[in-house]
Parts: C-alpha cells; sequence; structure tokens
C-alpha cells in the first residue's frame, strides 16, 4: 500500500510540474506573439533624465551609453534567459547584419559577463550581435515610466540622450521596411 501511494505522490508532483512548466512556456510564446511593430513606437516628450549607461564589451572594455554624443539611438534590452529574447533576437542580428549603420545597440541583462554572452549567441541563433552588458539597476533610472519591466524592452533615446519612448516586450525587428522604419523613427528624435 504504502509503495502505491508513494508512486501516487510522485506522479501527483510530475504532474504539477508539468503544469507549471507549460503555463510557462504558453506565457512566453503570448508575449512572443504579441511583438509590438516598429511603427507603434512613437516618440513622446522625454520620458527620462539623459541616459548614461556604464556598459562592458567583449574583453572588459569599458564605456558608457550613449556611444556617440548627440545622436539618436535604440538601446534594446535583452537577456540570455529570458524566452521573448530568445524568440526576437535572431531577427535583430540579422537587421544588423543587412544594415550595421544602424545605430542599434543590444545590452544584456543579468546574463553573465560579455564573453559568456558572446558564448551563448550561436544556441540563440544571433552569431555576429555586437555584445554589451550591463547591471539591470544601471538600467532602472531610465525605465521608471514602466509599470512591470520586463525583457526584452527597447528604448528610442533622443539626440540629447533622453528616452522618447519605451517598447516593453519584443519588436517586429524582422518588418519589410524595419530599417526605413527606424531611420525615420530616429530622424524624429534629432
Amino acid at each position: 500500500m504504502m509503495r502505491y501511494l508513494k508512486k501516487i505522490r510522485v506522479g501527483a508532483v510530475c504532474l504539477a510540474l508539468l503544469t507549471v512548466a507549460a503555463v510557462g512556456v504558453r506565457h512566453n510564446y503570448a508575449q512572443a506573439d504579441g511583438l509590438q511593430n516598429l511603427q507603434e513606437l512613437e516618440p513622446e516628450p522625454a520620458l527620462s533624465a539623459p541616459v548614461m549607461l556604464p556598459v562592458t564589451g567583449v574583453a572588459g572594455q569599458k564605456a558608457t551609453l550613449p556611444l556617440h554624443e548627440n545622436k539618436p539611438y535604440m538601446l534594446h534590452l535583452w537577456a540570455t534567459w529570458c524566452l521573448p529574447c530568445r524568440e526576437e533576437l535572431p531577427k535583430l542580428a540579422a537587421l544588423l547584419k543587412a544594415h550595421p549603420d544602424l545605430p542599434i545597440v543590444p545590452v544584456a541583462l543579468d546574463s553573465g559577463s560579455a564573453e559568456q554572452v558572446v558564448a551563448a549567441l550561436p544556441r540563440l541563433h544571433a552569431v555576429g550581435l555586437p555584445v554589451w552588458v550591463a547591471e539591470r539597476e544601471h538600467v532602472q533610472p531610465f525605465i521608471k515610466t514602466v509599470k512591470d519591466p520586463g525583457l526584452p524592452m527597447t528604448l528610442l533615446i533622443d539626440a540629447s540622450g533622453q528616452v522618447r519612448a519605451i517598447s516593453d516586450g519584443g519588436v517586429t525587428w524582422d518588418e519589410a521596411q524595419a530599417a526605413s522604419i527606424i531611420r525615420n523613427l530616429l530622424q524624429e528624435t534629432e
């Protein structure tokens, strides 16, 4: 009898774990399906003080965003462990490969060192993506306007360094006119 009860208990625990996993996967796929069109990123009045974000690159290279003064850019926050990021990242990598002049700065949060992020890129199908890492606490001041900040997140930053639009969730980097939409958005914020 004890053996039978043990089997039932183990089965119940396994079923509970599978249910939790299925709910998590379903939630992440729902988020990935809800990607925001780039055209929906509409510049608003400044949402933050100028962004001054310390980042670290490969081989310990240190920099502070913005990388180029007086130029608008897009800051894309993501993480290696983030399932919606994994859906979106290959599309961003392909866009940047096709248009290396686009000022999009991908920054990994809570993902380890830049070398660890580079090592994860093949499994994420994002080889060649520029790699910068930052600490989450350095990002918090710039995303105060987002109720429940999550990853991925894209911030449109104007020429004076202020956040002008935030996509709290994934973006459709593979839109047919993505590069021209991004250029237009950046031009609006100069």
